[in-house]
């Protein structure tokens, strides 16, 4: 049973703020005026108001807003439930990689994000844009709340509680600077130091990096050495660590001196800490299972192999969302004679929106009847079940079905060897209940392993060795060194992490996203690919923030 208490405070944190960031078509309006200000809540309850400010940081991660999955924090939006944080984040870093195709075009800017054909008046890099620094806005918010009153906690308890808080608001924003700096390059920066409602101050990605990265390792470094586990749904020190490990890995790409070292000695420390599970690494023994609906036993405090160090709940009741798993499973699902939503993933809801790209499909190395040799593709539909493998089309339904359906999430329970549990959810269900994953251990070998090849950081028999504890969970061929390449390690990311919002962002950490040395179908528009200029390797600030803020466009756009 999921036990992750959520909390609804009765005023728009947005627009509490006064934010003004990105334009102000983002103001948020009250949903109820006569509510008492955050102020007032402070002054009668001040542990319950941190408490909701913290849990609404945690929301913001999961829902498009706290008033239903039909609804948004970012005012008047085409589709309100597209605007889910890990959903945004899954459109840029994935569908103008190798790896998914999105199908239904009516959507503004879709269709130019998938051919990579994008512009700065692209309306979906501006609601991601806008979403990211709406949840930048509200660790801010909550930090500066936080820190404004602790004077009124007297209590050990409550103080330790407040500086806990605060810590992890660090590390969630970290998360969204990431993501920022990854995709925009010069962007804005703010933090809870400059007075509410600030808008960031555009600077170099470097700057970002170093600044996101002093917080983290200060944050870490408050932890102590030692790893704890944090309550289910929160972050903690291994979350900070891990996601050190993002930055340093893509150091180079962001501007600054190689970090290979830093990210082979911060992994090597999480997967220290990791026991159990598949050949005792810390991996679970069955991936399906990771992604079903009761893979909260896998996260941190489950009674699993805690495989998932940063996890983001979802529940079909109680953190319903149009984003996350819910988005996964319903996208890949469709109308289609070889595949069912209820049958294949107990679950209502097909909408027909996304499948596999070519490349992706033969990087997981099916046989030739469409059968996986590879168990991180046991439950996709291929040939076998009537699909085609060439995106000959990728325009509207008559596209479903010309790629693979590369099922992962699903509204399954399994057991830890992968078999369906006795008992399910009900298969009636539109929403899903697995939690999205943010970072697993899996990718922590991986980054381990990337920085010894691309770095030559470490030992090159562990890193082999972190790469096949990781294949040999999938159940393929262990590596010799002599495969230790960086093409080889580019697809095994592939294999093992598509669809977890890292694609385009090791893509251009491998200078494979833009350009011709390598093109996947309908890059540039042509089914089987064409090069696209190497300034897109960064996607362009969008118009509207350029027009409100003054900031200084990309190069190229």
């Amino acid at each position: 049973m999921k036990s992750f208490s959520k909390y609804f405070i009765g005023l728009s944190l947005v627009a509490s703020l006064g934010f003004s960031s990105c334009t102000d078509d983002l103001d948020v309006p009250d949903k109820d005026p006569n509510k008492a200000t955050l102020e007032v809540l402070m002054a009668q309850d001040p542990r319950g108001t941190i408490d909701r400010l913290v849990a609404e940081v945690y929301q913001g991660m999961a829902t498009s807003s706290p008033w239903g999955p039909g609804s948004t924090i970012l005012g008047l939006v085409p589709d309100a439930g597209a605007t889910a944080y890990p959903r945004l984040l899954f459109y840029l870093e994935e569908f103008p990689t190798d790896e998914f195709t999105w199908l239904q075009f009516a959507d503004a800017g879709m269709y130019e994000l998938v051919t990579q054909n994008f512009a700065p008046d692209n309306e979906v890099m501006y609601m991601t844009y806008s979403r990211i620094y709406t949840q930048i806005a509200l660790c801010n918010m909550t930090i500066k709340s936080i820190e404004d009153n602790m004077g009124r906690f007297t209590s050990a308890e409550d103080i330790a509680a407040c500086q806990e808080y605060i810590r992890q608001c660090k590390i969630v924003r970290s998360m969204s600077y990431f993501y920022a700096i990854s995709n925009f390059g010069n962007t804005g920066y703010v933090d809870e130091t400059a007075p509410l409602g600030t808008a960031p101050e555009q600077m170099k990605s470097a700057e970002i990096y170093d600044k996101v990265v002093s917080t983290l390792e200060a944050v870490s470094a408050e932890y102590g050495d030692s790893y704890t586990t944090p309550a289910y749904g929160y972050v903690g020190k291994e979350c900070a660590d891990a996601l050190l490990s993002r930055f340093y890995l893509n150091a180079q790409s962001f501007g600054v001196a190689p970090a290979f070292d830093k990210c082979w000695q911060i992994s090597q420390k999480i997967i220290a800490h990791h026991k159990g599970g598949y050949d005792n690494s810390g991996l679970a023994d069955s991936y399906k299972a990771l992604f079903g609906a009761n893979n909260n036993e896998y996260a941190a405090g489950g009674s699993r192999t805690n495989e998932i160090i940063w996890t983001t709940p979802q529940d079909n009741a109680a953190l319903q969302s149009y984003g996350g798993s819910t988005f996964y499973v319903a996208t890949v699902c469709g109308s289609f004679d070889g595949i069912s939503s209820i049958d294949d993933c107990n679950f209502n809801a097909q909408w027909t929106c996304m499948c596999a790209r070519q490349q992706l499909s033969e990087n997981m190395n099916f046989d030739a009847d469409g059968n996986p040799t590879d168990l991180r593709a046991e439950l996709w539909k291929t040939s076998k079940d009537g699909f085609e493998i060439d995106n000959s089309t990728i325009m509207g339904n008559s596209g479903y079905g010309k790629g693979y359906a590369p099922l992962k999430y699903t509204n399954f329970n399994f057991d830890e060897d992968g078999n369906l549990s006795a008992t399910q959810p009900s298969s009636s269900q539109s929403f899903c209940n697995a939690d999205w994953v943010n970072i697993r251990l899996a990718e922590i070998y991986l980054n381990a392993a990337e920085a010894n090849i691309l770095g030559n950081a470490g030992d090159a028999a562990t890193a082999l060795k972190y790469v096949n504890i990781v294949r040999g969970r999938a159940g393929v061929e262990p590596w010799t060194m002599g495969m230790m390449t960086n093409d080889n390690i580019l697809a095994e990311r592939s294999r093992e992490l598509y669809g977890e919002n890292v694609r385009r962002t090791d893509l251009v950490r491998h200078g494979k996203f833009a350009g011709g040395s390598y093109v996947w179908n309908w890059k540039g528009g042509a089914q089987h690919g064409v090069a696209t200029p190497e300034y897109m390797k960064l996607f362009p600030i969008p118009t509207k923030v350029i027009s409100f803020q003054g900031y200084e466009q990309n190069p190229g756009y």
